[in-house]
């Protein structure tokens, strides 16, 4: 069985872009997407820097370097350009299920590539988890409802099918999916959300390209191990 050892972070690109929803009027509408992307960038950028602390319309548009006004125009609201930020991001850990399918992989590798783009994920985007619970502490049943519908569901989901295949070739035993998500999510999100705590209590150590590959394997080794047969035999 291939046991394959990522090397160095995944690198993403920047959010993938998204067309402009219906309904805008049809004034000059190449520059309105132009508009709408310098503005996803920059929040991008300002998160990065700032760790996921807040940022203003103001702060956004300065970097970006656009009237305040094209917020509203493009995005209806700085929620609802919080709330494409996330989607984006949320459909990239979609699109990299689905290329996983398309390997010709057991379960296990598979299983294994996917918390390996899960941790790089959150090299990415540093800030996804504070970007995740502003959404979620917010109350709205639709953000909540969104972010189920096109995030946990689906990869809950696929976490399942991979589970199972890899129950019936005998590589894993059974396990809860729901809880094998919230696993997943969880230790990578922590380790970047924790980053003072690191440096503070661990030798100022970095998060450097090392660190983090030494972090996917042994992520890697607890979940996987952790599941496997032979561990359930122990």
């Amino acid at each position: 069985m291939s046991r394959a050892r990522p090397s160095q972070p995944v690198k993403r690109p920047p959010p993938a872009a998204l067309k402009a929803p219906g309904g805008a009027r049809a004034v000059a509408p190449a520059r309105a997407d132009a508009t709408r992307e310098r503005l996803m960038a920059a929040t991008h950028e300002l998160l990065v820097e700032r760790a996921g602390a807040d940022v203003s319309v103001g702060d956004i548009c300065a970097r970006a370097g656009v009237n305040v006004a094209m917020v509203k125009y493009c995005f209806g609201s700085k929620d609802g350009l919080l709330q494409e930020l996330l989607d984006r991001i949320t459909a990239g850990f979609a699109q990299d299920v689905s290329r996983l399918d398309e390997q010709e992989l057991d379960a296990e590798e598979k299983l294994r590539l996917h918390v390996a783009a899960i941790v790089n994920g959150y090299v990415r985007y540093p800030y996804l988890n504070r970007l995740i619970n502003t959404q979620l502490l917010a109350s709205d049943a639709k953000v909540v409802k969104r972010l189920s519908r096109h995030y946990a569901q689906p990869m809950r989901a696929w976490h399942e099918r991979m589970l199972s295949e890899g129950a019936r070739d005998g590589t894993l035993r059974k396990v809860d999916p729901t809880f094998f998500f919230f696993t997943v999510i969880g230790m990578a999100e922590f380790f970047f959300t924790a980053q003072p705590i690191m440096r503070q209590a661990f030798a100022g150590r970095d998060l450097d390209e090392s660190t983090v590959t030494r972090f996917i394997d042994h992520t890697v080794e607890v979940l996987l191990h952790g599941i496997g047969r032979r561990a359930s035999a122990r």
